[in-house]
């Protein structure tokens, strides 16, 4: 699939949390993105962008590999927007390699990890992170 997008990983980082767990997190879901630090007054984000669905292998082969594809189609086609796909993972199962979807606040006291896929056609996205490998 050559469908071109701009993903970006957004996570708030608390006062109690260490950046660099927070940025094995945001890895473990993009390997890709390059992290940086924004901080406002009284708030601190780290924000990753990478560019294209390579970006997003790994999302795709943890999808495949807990088995929960239909499960997460459903749930990516509630959060998809005109031009974007958006989708929250729970933080500390991020930071141990495992993939769980989140709701966008109040399931988890540290907050979620949200990703961006910015995309003409967020559908395309959805099926093919959804599909199996052989499917590109």
């Amino acid at each position: 699939m050559s469908e071109t997008c701009k993903v970006r990983v957004y996570a708030e980082l608390n006062p109690t949390e260490d950046r660099s767990k927070v940025e094995k997190a945001m890895h473990s879901i993009v390997p890709s993105a390059e992290i940086r630090l924004v901080e406002e007054p009284g708030f601190r984000y780290l924000i990753g962008e990478a560019e294209g669905l390579d970006a997003l292998k790994r999302l795709k082969a943890m999808l495949e590999a807990r088995r929960i594809r239909d499960a997460a189609r459903a749930v990516l086609l509630r959060w998809m927007e005109s031009n974007r796909v958006v989708m929250y993972f729970n933080k500390q199962a991020a930071y141990m390699g495992r993939i769980s979807f989140s709701e966008p606040s109040g399931e988890s006291p540290l907050g979620p990890i949200r990703v961006e896929v910015e995309t003409e056609n967020p559908r395309s996205v959805i099926d093919w992170l959804t599909s199996k490998s052989g499917s590109t």
